[in-house]
């Protein structure tokens, strides 16, 4: 596993299925990384997704707001990882996205 193939999930949208299967590349790539903590918050955050999706009607326009939210915090936080960003850097990445669900879902 390795974070392209998670940045080509991202790419291929927020449906139910692939948020399940981008929280199953979160949570190897997790297991085989010295900082887990990224992607243990992606794996989260996909799996509380789908969950919520997975149960209702999915309308359009909430997934597109919710991709449009997301999205980019989320390839951020990818590109962070990917260039060893510091501490500091990788906090800030990972309130950002943290915000953007909790404005969304919470």
């Amino acid at each position: 596993m390795n974070l392209q193939q998670l940045r080509e999930k991202l790419e291929q949208g927020f449906y139910v299925n692939n948020l399940y299967e981008m929280a199953r590349l979160c949570k190897s790539l997790a297991l085989d990384a010295d900082n887990p903590t990224p992607f243990f918050v992606m794996e989260q955050i996909f799996l509380d997704v789908a969950r919520y999706w997975e149960d209702k009607p999915l309308i359009v326009e909430e997934a597109k707001l919710v991709e449009a939210e997301m999205i980019k915090t989320l390839r951020d936080l990818i590109d962070g990882i990917e260039a060893n960003a510091s501490s500091e850097q990788m906090f800030h990445l990972l309130n950002k996205i943290i915000s953007s669900y909790k404005f969304l879902f919470v």
